[in-house]
């Protein structure tokens, strides 16, 4: 058994900023890049709220309170909240600030068989992307329709619509004989 020899240890990384764990040939050449720190306080609080604070906030959960009773919705979900949620962000946030390692690596620093935690991680955030580029496809699609000088589900007489279809804020709104009728706004959503 040999002993390695090993110098001053400083936030778990040798003294001299190298990965111990990295590749030999990358270390012999000395070609390897220090990684980023903040320059203050308020630069990591306002990349943290940037990354919590996104269109699932503001545009979904509202939607989802409405949808699932309001109220009666709003008490479980703080107490998810701040049973689970907030542990959760506080353990991502303090192990990324003790391992300074991404997301996959900061777990192996922890425990090899945790990095399976940190692949995990990455796939449902593959899939979340998934879901917000949809979000955000159909901003981008309200978006260009507000100037468009009649909104596509305003009025009747496209190709969605159905005999059924009557326009309630047009001329002949005060004249509806049929029973089944339905307005423009609900024939364009179902």
């Amino acid at each position: 058994m040999t002993a390695e020899k090993s110098g001053p240890v400083v936030n778990g990384k040798p003294e001299d900023g190298r990965d111990p764990e990295g590749s030999s040939s990358s270390l012999d050449r000395g070609d390897y890049n220090e990684r980023g720190h903040w320059n203050n306080k308020i630069e990591f609080f306002l990349s943290v709220a940037g990354e919590i604070i996104g269109l699932g906030n503001v545009w979904r959960f509202p939607y989802l309170c409405y949808k699932n009773g309001g109220g009666a919705f709003f008490v479980p979900y703080v107490i998810f909240f701040v049973c689970c949620g907030i542990p959760v962000f506080f353990l991502e946030t303090a192990l990324g600030q003790f391992t300074s390692e991404g997301g996959i690596t900061c777990w192996r620093k922890i425990c090899p068989l945790f990095e399976g935690i940190g692949y995990a991680t990455q796939v449902i955030e593959a899939y979340l992307n998934a879901y917000y580029i949809v979000i955000l496809a159909w901003a981008i699609f309200y978006f260009f329709n507000c100037f468009t000088t009649e909104l596509p589900w305003a009025g009747c007489g496209h190709y969605w619509n159905t005999e059924n279809c009557v326009d309630y804020y047009g001329e002949n709104a005060t004249n509806i004989t049929n029973l089944n009728a339905t307005s423009p706004v609900i024939e364009f959503w179902e």
